[in-house]
Formats: C-alpha cells, structure tokens, sequence
C-alpha cells in the first residue's frame, strides 16, 4: 500500500528522536566547487511550439525520450502514446488491461524508458511492468516496500522509507532499478531533527526480483530541517555517474558508480527568492502552501552527454520558470522558459522539452531548440 504523503505527514505523532550522534560519513557526500565557471554565451532560445494532435488522454502523465521517437504515458488511463521527432502521433503502444501489450494498473506512478528501449511502469503498490522493444510485456514484479536488509539504524532500514510519490525519479541500469525514497515511518520522518542529515535518497533495486540494495546518498545540508522543499532529482550519466540535485541546493552533485562523491558544480539561478522558512509543526499545512507558492526552488535535471538542464521557478516577485545549461561544469546560459518547462532529452540536431499539460485547457504541447 502507498505510505503516508509528504504533504500528510502533518498527521503524525512528532515523535521524540533521541540520536547524539550523526552518521559519520555525512560530509562524504557534499564539497564545495573547485571548478564552477560562468561563461555565459547563450542568451536566448529560439523555442519551436509543437501542439501534438491527440484525443482521448488524460493530460495527466510522463515524457520518455528514445531511439529517435517521443513517448507519453497516461498517468489515469494507462496508454503509451508514440510520437515521431515532430510530434506527430505513431499510435498506442500499450494501453491499459491484462494483455501482452497491456499494462495492468489503475494508475501510473513512474514511467521511464531505458537505453535499450525498453519501457518500466511503476504503480503505487509499487508493481513494476517491464516491456521489451516490441511492447511486450517481459517482466512483472511486486517488491514490497517493507522488505529490508538490515537490522541496524533506523535510517539505513529500507522499511523505513517510501517511494516519492508525486515527485518521482526512477531510472533503470545495468539491471537495477532507482527511485527516489523519503522517510516516512512512524519512527523515521522529516520532522525529526536529525532527518536531514541521516535520511538516505535514492533506493536500488534488482528489476528483475525486487530485491532491495543497501540505500544511497545524503539529503543535502542546504535542505535543513523542517524545509518545504526536500525535493530530489537524479540522472545517470552516459558513464555510470549519478548526478543528483535538490529543490533547496544551488550545487549540483556527482557520484561515481559506487555513489563516492567526484566533484559538485552549479550556481544559484537568477533572481531566486531562497528566504526558506522553518515549517512548524503547529501551522505545517499553512506554512507549507505559502512556501510553495511564494519561494524559488530547482524543478528538474536531465544529462545530455556533457550537457547539464536544470529548470527552476524564482518565486515572488517575478515568479519566472527559468533553464541553466551547462556544459561541463560551466554555466554558459540562464534562460527563461515557458512555464511547465523541463527539458527531456535529444533527437538530432534538436533538444526536446517534456510534454507540458493543461487538464482545464485540454491540451497539449512541448518545445524544441537547437544549441
């Protein structure tokens, strides 16, 4: 069953966490840059609007980029929609039901679509459906968020935590499954005072058995406790490294293979407002809403070879959606974009935004520029 939402999390006991000490490794996975440039040649996108003609969605889902095509996939009614570098529509690929070419789920939480094209759809009784290159189903496995693998501290116990739902990252490689986690038990959540420095982020798993791997990374330092915005982005590079972001933190992180940290880079977007407050437990839903309605904060990372996307919102007063690209670790343009915006990938000579929904409006659109 789906746990406790962040946003729900108001509704637990605030629990008293008698920990004298911190994990010992936590300053392993932060530094501070030693290379972070500004060399900003880009001043402006000259964005192509794509409005792809389709019917019958829910204008609620996820983008996959792959092999030269677009996907989509319905979050309500669980269709995978096939579109061609202009945004052309090739047809349903997988739809909703029990059928070798169908998914069995009432709702889709995740979806990505590999290097090796195929495609994984996560459900929040954390079902997990693999199909190949021809959409057929290959593989089908619950993992029950309950299993651990340790009896040790309470934030090293995959029992512990619970998939993100609402803000979902997952990423499948080399046989693994990823996704972003946060404590949300009874004796383990973010109103602890020591959460933030000893929660783990990101949860392995074998994608052919469910089974779980020991947890990775650290929340970063510039989240704090009781922060609004815990929010965590990872990608996988073209060679191995994980590069992990957070809604709070202007730098960047990149991890080797083993998660040992390599070097961070980034710099804060323009005209962020980053006036955090410290939630209270007493007026947490108020607090909560204002926060997120008024502060800036990081939205979305994607890694295209040596090229680096990350979106942000700048909160009030210019209340802007805003592109850093990087290359390397150069910052070389800071932009702003339409609102809704994140960039999703590259077909050549083009790179391609996720598709951006209205579910009032009906309708349906994404971007693409050249560099």
């Amino acid at each position: 069953m789906r746990r406790t939402s962040f946003c729900s999390l108001v509704l637990l006991v605030f629990f008293s966490f008698s920990c004298n000490r911190h994990s010992s490794d936590y300053s392993d996975f932060f530094c501070e840059p030693e290379s972070n440039k500004v060399d900003v040649r880009i001043d402006s996108l000259n964005l192509e609007r794509i409005s792809p003609e389709v019917s019958g969605i829910s204008y609620l889902g996820y983008s996959g980029i792959q092999g030269g095509r677009l996907f989509f996939a319905d979050l309500l009614f669980g269709n995978l929609y096939q579109f061609d570098k202009n945004g052309i529509i090739e047809g349903v690929k997988i739809r909703k039901g029990n059928g070798p070419h169908e998914v069995p789920m009432n709702r889709i939480e995740a979806y990505c679509v590999s290097d090796n094209g195929h495609h994984y759809f996560l459900d929040g009784s954390t079902n997990l459906y693999e199909f190949d290159n021809n959409f057929d189903c290959v593989n089908k496995v619950l993992y029950y968020w309950s299993k651990k693998i340790t009896d040790g501290e309470v934030y090293e116990r995959t029992d512990s935590y619970c998939t993100s739902w609402g803000n979902v990252n997952l990423a499948v490689n080399h046989g693994v499954m990823y996704t972003n986690v946060a404590g949300e038990s009874d004796d383990f959540n973010f109103m602890l005072p020591e959460y933030y420095r000893l929660t783990r982020i990101i949860e392995p798993r074998n994608v052919k058995t469910g089974a779980p791997y020991p947890l990775l990374g650290r929340l970063s330092p510039s989240v704090g406790y009781m922060n609004a915005f815990q929010g965590v982005f990872f990608r996988i590079s073209d060679n191995g490294d994980f590069v992990v972001a957070f809604e709070a933190d202007d730098l960047m992180y990149v991890y080797d293979k083993s998660f040992r940290l390599k070097y961070s880079f980034g710099q804060k977007g323009k005209d962020m407002n980053q006036d955090y407050l410290r939630l209270s437990v007493e007026s947490f839903q108020k607090e909560l809403s204002e926060e997120q309605n008024t502060k800036g904060r990081y939205t979305s990372l994607c890694i295209v070879g040596d090229m680096t996307f990350r979106t942000y919102r700048t909160g009030i007063p210019q209340n802007q959606t805003r592109l850093q690209i990087y290359e390397g670790t150069t910052l070389i343009g800071d932009i702003q974009v339409p609102e809704g915006f994140k960039t999703l990938g590259y077909i050549e000579p083009y790179y391609y935004s996720e598709f951006i929904c209205d579910e009032e409006k009906e309708s349906m659109e994404l971007y693409r520029f050249k560099l």
